[in-house]
């Protein structure tokens, strides 16, 4: 799957917030790894205005966090997902 620009500048103005947290070295965080170091750079740039924190702690899930203005927030698993898949995540969260 090719993830464009374009697609990654989509965010609403609502989100306020994103946190991803991994495993630097757990297999279930493989795709959570592998889609920070591809597409961050680029997130990073389309958002600047948009604080995206990578957490990183040996034994943990890999989760993906939302905050929305209102205070509301929304975790997803993202274990053992593909990097595709974490950007489908990150796109629901981001509407």
């Amino acid at each position: 799957m090719r993830i464009t620009l374009s697609r990654l500048a989509s965010f609403t103005p609502k989100l306020k917030e994103l946190r991803i947290i991994l495993d630097p070295k757990g297999a279930a965080s493989k795709g959570a790894r592998e889609y920070v170091e591809r597409f961050y750079p680029n997130l990073k740039k389309s958002n600047p205005d948009l604080p995206i924190l990578v957490r990183e702690c040996s034994g943990v899930q890999p989760r993906l966090y939302a905050r929305y203005g209102n205070g509301k927030e929304v975790s997803l698993s993202l274990a053992n997902q593909a990097a595709p898949d974490i950007h489908k995540n990150l796109e629901a969260v981001g509407k």
